[in-house]
């Protein structure tokens, strides 16, 4: 398969409105997928991925 075309990091984010305090980040490096991150704003930590459903773009 083709790498992507090339642009600056990160690739994509997104935040969760569930819980609203989470995002996330895709990274490429080279076209391809490099890092994928969930972080969170919040002093809890995120123990499990949110679900997907609740992704706002």
């Amino acid at each position: 398969m083709a790498p992507a075309p090339a642009h600056p990091n990160p690739a994509v984010d997104a935040g969760y409105y569930a819980p609203h305090s989470a995002g996330v980040m895709v990274f490429a490096k080279g076209g391809y997928l490099s890092l994928l991150e969930i972080y969170s704003v919040s002093d809890e930590p995120i123990t499990a991925w949110p679900d997907p459903c609740f992704i706002e773009r």
